[in-house]
């Protein structure tokens, strides 16, 4: 695997993982739910935004504000 092929794979992972966290996000706003289905969805979130920052950091690196 070449470097220049690294950041394209992981900016299209980026794209998926911050269009999943954004859908929960709104699931979570508009839909009703029980305690227990929010606090998985709300978990769900939270690994993926954990994924986003990861992933952002591999793309951007360090010197990013």
């Amino acid at each position: 695997m070449t470097p220049a092929s690294l950041p394209l794979f992981d900016s299209t992972e980026l794209a998926a993982v911050k269009a999943k966290r954004e859908a929960l996000l709104r699931r979570l706003q508009t839909v009703r739910m029980d305690a227990h289905s929010r606090i998985r969805t709300q978990q769900k979130v939270a690994l993926l935004t954990a994924e986003q920052m990861r992933l952002e950091l591999a793309i951007f690196g360090r010197t990013r504000p």
